[in-house]
């Protein structure tokens, strides 16, 4: 059970939520991952081209 009692302990930075930022990689590696794939690739364009073209 939780209580509204005041705890001199707690500071305001220990009740913060904070967030991991990790940081960018750099563009060699993004690059390599192949995340950014090319225009030509895209396979949901082909399946509706697909359906549209029957």
């Amino acid at each position: 059970m939780m209580n509204n009692t005041f705890n001199p302990d707690i500071t305001p930075g220990d009740i913060v939520a904070r967030q991991r930022i990790r940081p960018m990689p750099p563009r060699d590696e993004l690059l390599k991952r192949k995340s950014f794939g090319s225009v030509n690739d895209n396979r949901y364009l082909d399946i509706f081209l697909k359906g549209v073209r029957k």
